[in-house]
């Protein structure tokens, strides 16, 4: 029998849960449609930037990496007291934000104007975040019963989780680097920075989700959601020519390697489920 654990849920008024998932929504929304922007219209999206379209490709991934991140922001608005704590990453994320509108700024690749726009509307989105991540929460001590393969779908996760974050840190700290490890030539560092955030962002959901994968587990799906898009966005650029017959095959093997281990994991909890009450409050 699993020993007794600490649960969450939620204690507060309907008006104030109702506010702080409107807030989040919004965020993931925005994040959907700078996303969409990015791959379906990248010359308006880069327009808005007052920035020249310099690598397609890169804004194409750029653009679905943000889909996978306004996942995770419509997951976590559905429930923000259940996922309170996920509501760092999104901080994580805002920080970056501004801290990548520093650097710009300092290299004379954003205009005073630009930059005092994104740094205070990146400055009021971690002070709103912080506002949803505080308090809000009750604790109450229940025994869970884990489905038999959670360890491994943890083990995947955060596996998972840190070869994201080593990417992200190869998109925006040691990009030349990882350029060389992909054999790819940089034509567009600022939005390989971008797109090291978004990378960021589902590598540290990954491993949140990894920390407690029976809480957590509907986050499964952001990682899911990556290597799905990554698959159909393939067969994209195969017919465009931009990569070979031999990359596509790798790119579809390696992705459908993942999404089929995380799938196969999480699985066996349905049927675990009818057997044994996940959740049964303590006497």
């Amino acid at each position: 029998m699993a020993p007794p654990r600490v649960v969450v849920f939620a204690a507060l008024p309907p008006l104030v849960l109702g506010l702080r998932r409107a807030f989040i929504a919004a965020i993931g929304l925005a994040e959907l449609v700078l996303g969409s922007l990015f791959y379906l219209r990248p010359q308006l999206a880069f327009g808005l930037l007052g920035r020249p379209v310099l690598d397609p490709v890169i804004g194409r991934q750029y653009g679905l990496f943000l889909v996978s991140v306004a996942l995770m922001y419509a997951i976590l608005a559905s429930d923000p007291v259940r996922y309170r704590r996920l509501i760092w990453v999104a901080i994580a994320q805002r920080v970056a934000e501004f801290g990548g509108a520093v650097s710009d700024w300092r290299a004379g690749a954003l205009s005073a104007s630009s930059f005092i726009l994104v740094a205070g509307t990146e400055v009021g989105l971690v002070v709103l975040l912080a506002c949803c991540a505080a308090g809000g929460a009750s604790r109450r001590t229940e025994r869970v019963d884990r489905a038999p393969l959670d360890v491994w779908l943890a083990r995947a996760l955060n596996a998972f989780g840190g070869l994201q974050l080593f990417w992200a840190l190869l998109s925006t700290i040691c990009v030349q680097l990882g350029a060389r490890l992909l054999g790819w030539k940089l034509h567009d560092a600022y939005t390989t920075q971008q797109q090291g955030f978004a990378l960021m962002v589902i590598g540290l959901t990954s491993l949140f989700a990894g920390s407690d994968v029976h809480r957590n587990r509907a986050l499964i799906w952001v990682p899911i959601c990556s290597q799905a898009l990554g698959i159909a966005n393939a067969v994209y650029e195969l017919r465009s020519g931009t990569i070979t017959l031999t990359i596509a095959i790798v790119q579809w093997a390696i992705e459908g390697v993942i999404i089929t281990t995380l799938l196969s994991l999480a699985a066996p909890e349905r049927e675990f489920d009818r057997r044994t009450p996940t959740v049964s409050p303590l006497v």
